[in-house]
C-alpha cells in the first residue's frame, strides 16, 4: 500500500514558483517532504497508541486488545508500524508505503473485515499542514 503527496496543478505551481525563483521552489519542496514525515509519523503512532476498543483475547500467555472498526490497527507484533516508510520521488513529491500487503486490507477493510483506518485520517490532517508550511513560507520571502 503507498500513498503520495503531490502539489496540485504541478505545472501551475512551478510556473509561479520560476517568477519568485529557487527560493520559493526550495519553500514548497520542503514543505511536502516535511509533511510526507509528518503523515508517516501519523499513521504509526496511531496504530502504536491510538484508541483501541476491540475485543480482548489472548495469544499464547500475552493478552492483546484488537482496534474496533473505524479505529486504527491495534499493534500486536510491531511490523505494521515499523513497515511504514517515507521515500522522495521528486522534489515536490514523496510517497508514504508499506512492504506489507495486508496494510491495505486493514484500511479499507474485506468483506469479513471492517476498515481500520490510519492513513487516511493523516492525510487528511497533512492537507492543511502542507498549506501553511507553503504560505508562511512564501509569505516569508515577500
Amino acid at each position: 500500500m503507498s500513498i503520495e503527496l503531490r502539489v496540485q496543478n504541478m505545472q501551475e505551481v512551478t510556473d509561479a514558483l520560476r517568477h519568485f525563483g529557487q527560493e520559493a521552489q526550495a519553500v514548497v519542496s520542503q514543505a511536502v517532504q516535511a509533511t510526507a514525515l509528518d503523515v508517516r509519523g501519523d499513521i504509526q503512532r496511531q496504530i502504536q497508541r491510538g484508541p483501541k476498543t476491540g475485543r480482548t483475547y489472548l495469544r499464547g500467555s500475552v493478552s492483546h486488545r484488537a482496534s474496533a472498526p473505524g479505529e486504527a490497527p491495534a499493534t500486536d507484533t510491531g511490523f505494521l508500524a515499523s513497515s511504514i516508510a517515507y521515500r522522495s520521488t521528486t522534489a515536490m513529491s514523496a510517497v508514504i508505503e508499506s512492504r506489507l500487503d495486508y496494510a491495505y486490507w486493514l484500511e479499507f477493510g474485506t468483506s469479513k473485515i471492517a476498515p481500520r483506518p490510519s492513513w487516511t485520517p493523516a492525510v487528511e490532517r497533512g492537507g492543511p499542514r502542507l498549506q501553511e508550511r507553503v504560505t508562511s513560507g512564501l509569505e516569508g520571502l515577500l
